[in-house]
């Protein structure tokens, strides 16, 4: 099917997001465009710690307004409308689909949820401190970031692709759930002992993994930390995901940058407070900030 995404401002009336944050038009009188704020963006898949370092920065002492994050941005600026479009009302509780519609939309409008951060309007009596989104992903997003919002810092968060599924597989977040009617091969049987990926209907996903991990994963159910039908959702998941947004020239692009104090890139191995720590002296040496502490 074809979709048709229209988000021109004829159409797109102004609507309220959060206290002091919105998008649309027309703009209301002495709301300000985001460019024109100190603004921190977390780079990053599922799993690498987002919201860990988001809430280390806060303990941190850093004084921020946190922004409507990527998950709430998508339902209401990206599949909100295509599901109008479709005479559909219900939002997919399928991550899978959620992904498809982030894909299509970035068909028609390549900088993505890049292009829809850089569209919010700030109230400035409502918000007068950094701002800080989660997040961007990949390369698109983050280009189309660093040349539209020159005030912008961006902090890449890195996981090995074992930490980031291990981390995906404890969260049990509803958020993650698949809709198997989705799903080509949603009617495999999975068999009693699963060899590889592939015994799970997920073959791709022996791309991420070196072959030693992946019996680490499959032995998950064996030892009963999960089920396979667990294990299988979210692998597809990670692929999907991965599939989607590359990961190695996103960050290509943060290490290229011309302006070096724009950009820094962690593991997130390392303890969330250390991170934190490390994000606000960056941000302290070029950026005009206020700590709680």
């Amino acid at each position: 099917m074809q979709y048709r995404v229209n988000t021109t401002r004829s159409n797109l009336f102004f609507e309220h997001l959060s206290p002091g944050v919105g998008v649309g038009f027309p703009v209301p009188k002495d709301w300000l465009p985001i460019t024109t704020f100190p603004l921190l963006i977390i780079v990053g898949m599922t799993g690498v710690g987002k919201s860990t370092i988001t809430k280390a920065l806060a303990e941190e002492g850093l004084d921020f307004t946190l922004l409507p994050n990527r998950r709430a941005l998508t339902e209401r600026l990206i599949i909100a409308p295509m599901l109008k479009m479709e005479d559909k009302l219900v939002q997919p509780h399928c991550r899978i689909k959620r992904l498809t519609y982030a894909r299509l939309y970035r068909e028609h409008f390549p900088g993505g949820m890049g292009r829809i951060l850089a569209s919010l309007h700030i109230n400035p009596q409502q918000v007068n401190s950094l701002l800080v989104f989660d997040s961007l992903r990949g390369e698109n997003e983050v280009k189309y970031a660093v040349a539209a919002l020159e005030n912008a810092k961006f902090v890449m968060l890195n996981a090995p692709n074992m930490v980031r599924l291990e981390r995906l597989l404890k969260r049990h977040d509803p958020f993650d759930r698949i809709d198997n009617k989705e799903l080509e091969n949603s009617r495999q049987i999975l068999p009693k002992t699963l060899t590889n990926f592939a015994s799970l209907g997920v073959s791709e996903a022996s791309a991420y993994f070196t072959p030693q991990e992946e019996q680490e994963i499959l032995e998950l159910v064996t030892k009963q930390v999960v089920t396979d039908i667990e294990l299988r959702d979210k692998l597809k998941i990670f692929v999907e995901e991965s599939q989607n947004y590359d990961s190695v020239p996103t960050k290509q692009i943060l290490e290229a940058m011309d302006t070096s104090d724009r950009s820094l890139i962690i593991d997130t191995i390392a303890s969330p407070q250390e991170s934190a720590k490390v994000i606000i002296s960056r941000l302290y040496k070029s950026v005009n900030i206020k700590s709680n502490k």
